[in-house]
């Protein structure tokens, strides 16, 4: 089944447009997690989604008529995939003045530092300028990681505050925690020559698959189609996932631990041994020693993508379940 699964991710990957690890990589992650819940829990969370200050511009009125038309199970299976991306869309929002009140570039990442030579680690960056704090401040800040956000998102929606700051936050951790389950969103990858101050989780480091290394890690879920295309594709991809044994084995080991700090730590790991693998690293070597920043794109192997393709399928997997253990709680805390 994962074999099967993975295939079909290549092929996706192939094909199409794609956005931050992008519309159908977040939505299958919403969609495991909805299956994780119960009918009164799933009525409760879309309860609270439903107070959200942009709901009937960005989930409302996006809403396709195929779905609109349909069931209420997958209308509110729906607005739950769209919550998960909603942080995406709040980078287009028009005009500038309504989108700086919602869109956060920095809240979608954290740079966990990679070295290609160990000595470099201490004259490349500096913490403070990297951001690696995980626990969140005690207001709301502009410039915070990923981790802070969704450990400040988990606060709020367990606190007395605000029904639409709760809604906005709600998506805001219904993204995040699939952001932090993608490996090129944890970590930056520093060199002397070519990336003294990082290589922006890999956007600087050119591919000739999807050409540069960060899309083409956003990219592993496939891209899926337009609107209601997208929902079915998701929800029928979590169908799948959820009655593996495998993955369920794996979602349901994931569930047992709700910490951000161990996220961050697999995604990392996966980055150092799979995404900046020997494939990568190999010509890093050759151009950083001839400092050589017009390098040509690295072309990688059908090996590096099954193997990339494979490591996404656990992610999702994992990502999915956590959230769904969040959200269960939730629910709990907002009847």
């Amino acid at each position: 089944m994962r074999k099967a699964i993975t295939a079909l991710l290549i092929v996706l990957l192939l094909v199409g447009p794609t956005y931050a690890w992008n519309d159908l990589g977040h939505k299958i992650v919403a969609a495991v997690a909805w299956r994780q819940l119960n009918n009164n829990e799933r009525d409760r969370v879309i309860a609270l989604l439903k107070n959200h200050p942009r709901f009937a511009e960005d989930f409302k009125a996006k809403m396709p008529a195929a779905v609109a038309n349909g069931t209420l199970a997958a209308h509110n299976e729906w607005l739950i995939q769209q919550a998960a991306i909603w942080p995406d869309i709040a980078r287009g929002i028009l005009p500038e003045t309504v989108r700086e009140n919602f869109h956060r570039p920095t809240w979608h990442y954290i740079n966990k530092p990679l070295f290609l030579v160990p000595a470099d680690e201490a004259t490349l960056h500096g913490d403070d300028e990297l951001n690696l704090k995980l626990d969140p401040p005690a207001v709301e800040r502009r410039d915070m990681n990923v981790v802070q956000t969704i450990r400040l998102a988990r606060r709020t929606l367990g606190s007395m505050e605000a029904a639409k700051q709760k809604a906005l936050m709600l998506s805001w951790l219904t993204h995040s925690v699939g952001d932090l389950h993608q490996p090129m969103h944890s970590t930056a990858f520093f060199t002397k020559n070519l990336f003294p101050a990082g290589d922006r989780g890999g956007n600087l480091i050119r591919t000739e698959q999807r050409f540069n290394l960060h899309s083409l890690w956003d990219s592993f879920p496939g891209s899926g189609g337009p609107g209601a295309t997208t929902f079915r594709e998701a929800r029928n991809f979590s169908f799948v996932m959820t009655n593996d044994d495998e993955f369920k084995t794996l979602g349901t080991a994931a569930a047992g631990d709700l910490n951000e700090e161990t996220w961050l730590a697999e995604s990392f790991e996966l980055a150092k041994n799979v995404a900046y693998g020997p494939e990568i690293l190999g010509p890093l070597r050759i151009f950083e020693a001839d400092n050589d920043p017009e390098y040509p794109p690295i072309k990688l192997s059908e090996d590096y993508l099954e193997a990339g393709g494979s490591a996404v399928d656990r992610r999702l997997i994992q990502a999915g379940y956590r959230l769904g253990a969040i959200l269960k709680k939730v629910a709990v805390d907002n009847p």
